[in-house]
């Protein structure tokens, strides 16, 4: 049977001898239809919340379902990719380690070409140097030869020229103290007698009155640079053969003078 709040509201009792009190009857009837109607929206509410859950559970079933197929398939698909990633990493090692034994083999093979380039590079320098030290020490020698024999003559043009201006103070009295004064400022030249044999060409000494302007003899300005004494860093070149043969130092000796 069943029973709601309006039910307990209607209930009609009689009256009946020494019955119950009608106002504590109906107090607690309606104290009971309350309850009930609170009951019953409860369970309604429940049965609402039921539904609810068993929908949401249905709706989890299906979802974990899918889930399931969506793992499987996730699973089928990252075994074919390892399997595929696994086959293209050998084929990979395989071809690395190809190209690393031809690379290997190409550095063998480079390495043999470039030490016997060495080698032959290496000979040929040596051969080389072994040519040019050669050629070095004979040009260190012809230099020596050269510097010996340009000493040699400019020794004997000087002694030469010293002795044209004595021979010109011999017959001319006013030169005679320049060459006095020349022969103190250059005591390391002295006048040698040149032997008739020597390769170097003798100046023949002026004529007396050949060459002079106002009792003085024309000569050439000197060509030899001098430093210190008896240094002398460039050497005068000789002349061909119609021109003069004469160098005066007049102008070397007397340089203090003016």
């Amino acid at each position: 049977m069943d029973v709601n709040a309006g039910d307990i509201h209607e209930k009609q009792f009689h009256d009946a001898w020494r019955g119950y009190n009608q106002e504590e009857v109906d107090d607690f009837l309606d104290r009971v239809a309350e309850a009930l109607d609170l009951a019953q929206r409860e369970n309604q509410a429940v049965s609402q919340r039921v539904a609810e859950l068993e929908q949401a559970v249905a709706t989890s079933r299906e979802a974990e379902e899918m889930l399931k197929k969506t793992l499987v398939a996730a699973q089928q698909a990252g075994e074919e990719a390892i399997a595929q990633a696994k086959a293209k990493a050998a084929r990979m090692v395989k071809e690395a380690e190809e190209r690393l034994q031809r690379a290997r083999d190409e550095s063998q093979e480079k390495t043999a070409s470039t030490e016997a380039d060495i080698r032959r590079k290496v000979l040929e320098a040596d051969r080389d140097h072994m040519a040019r030290r050669r050629d070095l020490d004979a040009s260190v020698e012809r230099l020596r030869a050269y510097e010996a024999e340009l000493k040699q003559r400019l020794k004997t043009f000087m002694e030469q020229q010293l002795k044209s201006l004595e021979t010109l103070a011999d017959r001319d009295p006013s030169l005679s103290r320049p060459a006095a004064t020349a022969s103190r400022r250059h005591p390391e030249v002295r006048v040698t007698q040149t032997p008739p044999n020597s390769q170097t060409a003798r100046r023949p000494a002026p004529a007396s009155g050949a060459g002079q302007r106002g009792g003085r003899p024309e000569s050439d300005p000197p060509t030899a640079n001098e430093g210190e004494a008896g240094d002398v860093v460039e050497l005068p070149a000789e002349q061909d053969a119609g021109g003069p043969q004469r160098r005066s130092v007049r102008s070397l000796l007397w340089r203090g003078d003016a």
